[in-house]
């Protein structure tokens, strides 16, 4: 399908003489024509231009190629609102589902995962204070996604200085009994 472009005076012409076609089509699918006006009405002018620009489509009337190219977009108008993602269910999280559970019950216990998760951040601050600015900002890097030639780069080293520096850093912390 071609890409629909400026319509020529002609078309332009021929469109609004021929617009009945697209009340009619919407009439006889039993669709509103509020809702549905601004869906189909680019198809109709698709028609309009396949049919002014392709002499071969002349032997056909024109309202079968505008029901046609209309008819193509509603199904994909359709197609494209019943996608599982849009038709996923929506649960409140002050309200009941239909099963008489909230969104607490349903989902595991969030306020664990948090109280873990501030558990963690204390942890490594409490790791982190107990290395050097050069160590905590080898730790950073790491953390990053550096790999130890990145980090050797940028302190101008070695990489295996780099990897003994993490295994004292390792064997210090490990001593520690954290």
């Amino acid at each position: 399908m071609k890409r629909l472009h400026e319509l020529t005076h002609l078309q332009r012409q021929f469109a609004e003489e021929h617009q009945d076609t697209v009340f009619r089509f919407l009439s006889h699918k039993g669709l509103p024509v509020e809702d549905y006006y601004d869906i189909v009405i680019f198809g109709y002018l698709h028609a309009v231009q396949e049919y002014d620009e392709n002499p071969a489509l002349s032997r056909f009337r024109f309202s079968t190629i505008a029901w046609t190219k209309m008819g193509d977009c509603l199904g994909k108008h359709y197609a494209y609102e019943n996608k599982p993602k849009r038709k996923a269910p929506t649960v409140s999280i002050h309200t009941y589902t239909s099963g008489g559970l909230t969104l607490d019950d349903i989902l595991p216990d969030r306020r664990k995962d948090l109280q873990a998760q501030a558990a963690d951040r204390l942890f490594a601050m409490e790791v982190l204070s107990c290395l050097t600015e050069t160590e905590r900002q080898m730790v950073h890097l790491k953390a990053d996604g550096l790999t130890c030639r990145e980090i050797a780069e940028v302190f101008s080293t070695t990489v295996h200085s780099i990897n003994g520096q993490f295994r004292r850093m390792r064997m210090r912390l490990t001593e520690m009994d954290l």
